[in-house]
């Protein structure tokens, strides 16, 4: 996507640049066409968000940029096509993002098998902010339509794909996001927490880019009931729109002395900032992801509590490896996180469950294999 690295910690692309490593582990030849690594891209990024945003209506400025993203895509997906002619390539992997459709272009041009990973649906523009939903829509149905192979992240997503965008069902593969292991094995905890002073409370963590959905300052709000009666401490990783207005939360409830902000980090720091959790909080989700920072919490060996939503329990047991609650239920959460901070056997046992069950088996390698196994017969056809 314009403006966004590979390296980016964004979710999408997260998951897209641990698959490209997974999958050249395995012996995969990957070549990536990255548009953000183009000369000039940057610029064009920049003077949408420092002047068309800045200066017209919303709505127009909105239109304006859908306008561009497509007019770019079939850009890009011409580059794209000339990559895969030079490099031989024998199937066009994109990662669905809405407006850019460059895959399904590249695929017309080449006649090579198209897989839409991460497959999302075209509402999401509108709930982000669409200047032209309808657009988002026709070029979501283009996506699909061009692609051999649709790959989605939980089975929730893939019945809503079916049910509400039409795509065809025998195209529909699910490969949940997954997770590096061993980057959580070597994370120095302790180390961790005594740079953060985190000695002797439990800390309740919550890693992610802080979109309106996560409802962090519902987090926070649960937090504060329990703040002042046991020694805890809140861990807010990471940035976006949703920060502000948590920390603004805490302020108004009096617990900012007992919340720490780190702000922006680099991918590669996360995992030790996650081990220094005692428990890794989600407070609320949309209806159909599959959330990484689920398996990342597995992975560290926490206790989760999440919202008991249908994609959430195809991840987490609820009093199995961790504790669901009614979304949007701030007394239900704060009875969680009072449980789990005064209880540290089940802590441990439900950490040490998680470990196991949720994220032995969701490595990204497990992921990688997985995908090529549904990729291999588009390439037969």
């Amino acid at each position: 996507m314009r403006g966004e690295r590979l390296d980016s910690s964004r979710g999408d692309l997260v998951r897209a640049r641990y698959l490209i490593e997974a999958l050249r582990a395995e012996g995969h030849e990957i070549n990536v066409v990255e548009d953000a690594a183009r000369a000039g891209a940057n610029i064009t990024v920049n003077a949408y968000r420092g002047v068309v945003r800045r200066t017209l209506p919303r709505r127009l400025g909105l239109i304006l940029r859908d306008l561009g993203r497509r007019l770019h895509a079939r850009a890009h997906g011409r580059r794209v096509a000339h990559e895969a002619r030079m490099h031989k390539a024998e199937v066009i992997f994109e990662t669905q993002v809405n407006f850019a459709a460059s895959g399904a272009l590249a695929s017309r041009l080449t006649g090579l098998p198209l897989v839409l990973d991460d497959c999302g649906l075209s509402s999401e523009e509108v709930v982000l902010g669409a200047g032209l939903p309808s657009l988002a829509r026709r070029v979501h149905r283009q996506q699909t339509r061009a692609a051999s192979v649709v790959v989605t992240v939980s089975e929730e997503l893939r019945r809503l794909l079916v049910e509400e965008e039409g795509v065809a069902p025998e195209k529909l593969r699910v490969v949940p996001n997954g997770v590096d292991p061993a980057a959580f094995e070597s994370a120095d905890r302790h180390a961790t927490r005594a740079r953060l002073g985190l000695g002797g409370k439990v800390v309740f963590g919550f890693v992610g880019s802080f979109q309106p959905w996560h409802r962090v300052e519902l987090l926070v709000e649960a937090f504060a009931g329990v703040a002042g009666e046991l020694p805890s401490h809140l861990l807010l990783v990471g940035d976006g729109p949703g920060l502000e207005p948590a920390l603004a939360a805490g302020r108004r409830l009096g617990v900012s002395a007992d919340i720490t902000s780190t702000g922006a980090v680099p991918p590669p720091a996360v995992p030790a900032l996650i081990t220094s959790f005692d428990v890794g909080v989600m407070p609320a989700s949309n209806d159909y992801g599959n959330p990484m920072k689920l398996m990342e919490y597995a992975a560290a060996g926490l206790a989760s509590i999440a919202p008991d939503l249908p994609p959430i329990r195809e991840v987490i047991r609820d009093g199995s490896t961790g504790l669901l609650f009614p979304p949007g239920d701030a007394g239900a959460l704060r009875a969680a996180l009072r449980r789990l901070a005064t209880d540290a056997s089940l802590r441990e046992s439900l950490g040490e469950r998680a470990r196991r069950e949720v994220a032995a088996d969701a490595s990204w390698a497990e992921r990688a294999r997985s995908l090529v196994s549904f990729v291999t017969p588009a390439l037969g056809a």
